[in-house]
């Protein structure tokens, strides 16, 4: 059941980032750098979000998003997964903190501050923004609304 709510979760991702942003031609130098960084990348599309250069592509059957600076320099990247496929420090501490809950949008974050990890869980007819870095400690939980 988790699978196939985080796999309509995606679907829907995707299809709303598809039209949230203006679509750019990168410069070539930046499309070089993006190769070297991401070889195998399909399915790539550019846009322009806060300044910085977006590049939204699958990598390995995984939507993923990559940022760089003016400079093509690579700022950061998010990789959408699923639940299962994080890693099992990082799960046993989700599962302890919410042994009941359904989660969505589980998304693995890389960037100068390191590896974290960001999804939705809703538990008790609650739902929360969490954030949890790669050892398996809560850096954020916040209660949303439904």
């Amino acid at each position: 059941m988790k699978k196939i709510f985080l796999t309509l979760s995606l679907m829907m991702t995707v299809t709303a980032a598809t039209f949230a942003h203006v679509a750019i031609d990168p410069d070539p130098e930046l499309t070089e750098v993006f190769k070297k960084e991401f070889p195998g990348a399909q399915v790539v599309s550019w846009s322009e979000q806060g300044g910085f250069q977006k590049a939204t592509f699958i990598l390995a059957g995984h939507r993923s998003i990559a940022y760089f600076d003016q400079q093509n320099e690579l700022i950061g990247c998010i990789r959408d997964l699923f639940f299962d496929q994080l890693p099992i420090v990082v799960m046993k501490a989700i599962d302890k903190r919410f042994p009941s809950a359904s989660f969505a949008e589980v998304r693995e974050i890389n960037n100068a501050d390191g590896t974290s990890y960001l999804f939705t869980a809703e538990q008790n007819h609650k739902k929360y923004k969490v954030k949890i870095n790669s050892e398996g400690s809560f850096t954020e939980i916040e209660k949303i609304k439904k």
